[in-house]
C-alpha cells in the first residue's frame, strides 16, 4: 500500500478582490512536511500546490489526472485544502454551492472559476480508484467575515433582496470517500497568529505529533474526534469541525516521524 497525497494552500489571489490569508500556505506546508517526513519515501507520492501553483487547472491535474493514473484499489490518498471557501448562487436565491477558491478564482465568476464542491468535486474523486480517499478542508462556506471564507457577489445580492439565509446541503461523496471539515456550515474557520497557522490545522497536525500516539494507524473517525475537541475547546464552541462520508474502519498512517 502506498500514500498519494496532494497538498494545496492558498494565502494571495490573482483577483485581488478576494481577501489575502495569512497562514493557509504554511498550512500546506507543515501537513506536507510532516507526512513527507512520517513515511518512508518507497511509501508514498506527494504534491504541494501553494499560491499561484495552486489554479484550478492544476489542481485538477495533480489530483484527477496524476494522482488518479498512480493509485491503484490498494493505496490511500490524502488529499489536503487551506484557503477561502465561498458560497455562490446557480441561478436562484434558494439554491446555492460550495465552491473551494484557486489562486486565480474571479470574485465575480466563482461558479465558473471556483472548484464546486457539489458536483466537480463527486466527479473528481470518482476518477481516483483507491479504496479510501479523506479529504481534509481548511476553509469554510459561510461567507461570514474574520475567516475563510466570503460571499460570492450573486448570494450577497441575491440574501439582501429575499432574505434569506440559503442551506447549503450535506455532500454525497460515495463509499469510501470521507471529507474532514473545519468548520460547519454557517461557521468561520479561523487563522490564529498565535498558532502561525489556521486553528483546525495547528490541531490537525498536533493530534498526528503527540507522543502517545504511539500505534501505526489511527481511525479517522477516531482523529476527527480529537482534532474536534481540541478546536471547539480552543474557540470556545464558535468552530466545529465536521464529518462527512461513509466508509468502513477508515484509518490513516500514524506520520511517526523517521530517525535519519
Amino acid at each position: 500500500m502506498r500514500l498519494f497525497g496532494a497538498f494545496i494552500g492558498i494565502d494571495q489571489y490573482g483577483d485581488r478582490r478576494i481577501s489575502a490569508l495569512n497562514w493557509a500556505a504554511a498550512d500546506a506546508e507543515a501537513f506536507y512536511a510532516l507526512v513527507s517526513d512520517g513515511l518512508q519515501p518507497r511509501n508514498r507520492q506527494l504534491f504541494l500546490l501553494k499560491n499561484q501553483e495552486a489554479t484550478k487547472i492544476s489542481i485538477l491535474k495533480t489530483v484527477g489526472e496524476d494522482i488518479a493514473r498512480l493509485a491503484a484499489h490498494d493505496d490511500v490518498i490524502l488529499l489536503f485544502f487551506a484557503g477561502h471557501g465561498s458560497p455562490e448562487t446557480e441561478g436562484s436565491p434558494d439554491r446555492a454551492s460550495r465552491y473551494l477558491i484557486a489562486y486565480d478564482t474571479e470574485y465575480d465568476n466563482v461558479y465558473a472559476t471556483g472548484l464546486d464542491l457539489e458536483s466537480e468535486l463527486r466527479r473528481l474523486l470518482e476518477r481516483l480508484r483507491a479504496k479510501l480517499v479523506v479529504f481534509i478542508i481548511d476553509a469554510c462556506f459561510s461567507g461570514r467575515a474574520g475567516g475563510r471564507t466570503f460571499e460570492g457577489p450573486r448570494l450577497r445580492e441575491a440574501r439582501s433582496k429575499f432574505r434569506t439565509i440559503v442551506a447549503l446541503k450535506k455532500l454525497d461523496v460515495g463509499e469510501g470517500r470521507l471529507i474532514l471539515a473545519g468548520a460547519d456550515d454557517e461557521e468561520v474557520a479561523r487563522e490564529d497568529d498565535r498558532l502561525r497557522h489556521g486553528v483546525f490545522t495547528h490541531f490537525l497536525i498536533e493530534t498526528f505529533t503527540e507522543d502517545s500516539l504511539t500505534r501505526e494507524l489511527i481511525g479517522v473517525g477516531e482523529l476527527y474526534e480529537a482534532v474536534a475537541h481540541k478546536v471547539q475547546t480552543y474557540t470556545s464552541g464558535q468552530q466545529n469541525p465536521v464529518l462527512n462520508g461513509r466508509s468502513r474502519l477508515a484509518a490513516l498512517p500514524a506520520f511517526k516521524r523517521q530517525n535519519h
